[in-house]
């Protein structure tokens, strides 16, 4: 007798099925750096229409997803503030501060949802030579440490009204966005209509082998593209 095991370490762990490993195969290709990948030139179209943005670009990670959306929109010396149990604050690496030279700052929330007097608060002086400049407000949705949870449209809005208000662009970590978008019952591109910039994991509710979504406006895709250059993406 065989016992079967389910494996409930992470939504990471599931294999590509038999018919997505055919379509791989069979899938048209082309050089994506050179534009002239159609499949990949689909995705991105795609994605960027389900995310009611203008444009997108496919990324091999989540955490390369975060780290080039970061990039993006700071320069050196810059501070993003984020929340005490954030994937980008504790599981990659310091990757923005190693590479970007961008100061992350905890920000306390509660199950992913930010105060927004304590977002004005936190905001630092720019003109003030002491201070790293406050440039970039990061959410989560879904929040993986606070146990999945999905922070409502209301809650999002108010937050991304907060940070603009106050001169932060705001990006949002929704490696798991459409678990988000289902368990709310809101379309994604009405989850992000306020949020600037937005990541989203192929690899993880979608069930795809690896790969991850950018999303934003034109401009900050393709700042993207040579970022994701400068790490080794394309």
């Amino acid at each position: 007798m065989t016992s079967a095991v389910i494996d409930l370490r992470s939504d990471t762990v599931t294999h590509p099925t038999a018919s997505m490993r055919a379509a791989m195969a069979s899938a048209e290709v082309g050089d994506d750096v050179f534009g002239e990948d159609p499949t990949v030139n689909r995705l991105e179209e795609k994605a960027a229409a389900i995310l009611g943005k203008e444009a997108a670009i496919l990324l091999l990670s989540g955490t390369m997803g975060n780290l080039v959306g970061v990039l993006a929109q700071t320069r050196r010396g810059d501070e993003v503030l984020a929340g005490p149990n954030s994937h980008l604050l504790n599981y990659e690496a310091g990757g923005v501060s190693v590479l970007g030279g961008v100061q992350m700052r905890a920000l306390q929330w509660n199950r992913g949802v930010f105060d927004v007097a304590e977002i004005a608060h936190a905001v630092r002086d720019p003109h003030n030579p002491h201070f790293a400049r406050s440039r970039l407000l990061c959410l989560e949705n879904t929040v993986n440490r606070e146990g999945g949870a999905a922070v409502s449209v209301g809650d999002t809005d108010a937050m991304c009204d907060a940070a603009h208000a106050h001169g932060l662009r705001v990006h949002v970590d929704g490696a798991r966005i459409f678990n988000a978008s289902v368990s709310l019952g809101v379309t994604p591109a009405r989850l992000v209509r306020e949020i600037d910039t937005v990541t989203f994991c192929m690899s993880k509710g979608l069930g795809c082998p690896m790969g991850s979504i950018l999303a934003g406006d034109a401009d900050f895709i393709a700042e993207a593209r040579r970022w994701r250059k400068m790490v080794g993406g394309g």
